[in-house]
């Protein structure tokens, strides 16, 4: 990836696997929705993965998924 990217992970697996490859360690890197992590030379913007479970039980909303692909929109401009 180039310097200054954006990576938005869908879940906890994407963002162990982010941070991981980056040789960052998982304590220093807590996962929640809309949680943004600097990584060497990357940002990390997590998001809950728009799995069924997550939006059958209201756990991410489409306003939700809205607001953090557009945040990782904005952190590109």
């Amino acid at each position: 990836l180039a310097p200054g990217s954006v990576v938005l992970a869908l879940g906890g697996i994407a963002h162990r696997a982010v941070v991981k490859a980056f040789g960052g360690r998982q304590a220093d890197y807590k996962f929640a929705h809309g949680a943004l992590h600097d990584l060497a030379q990357v940002r990390l913007l997590d998001s809950y993965h728009c799995s069924r479970y997550y939006t059958n039980t209201g756990r991410l909303t489409e306003a939700m998924f809205r607001d953090v692909v557009a945040a990782a929109r904005e952190l590109l401009d």
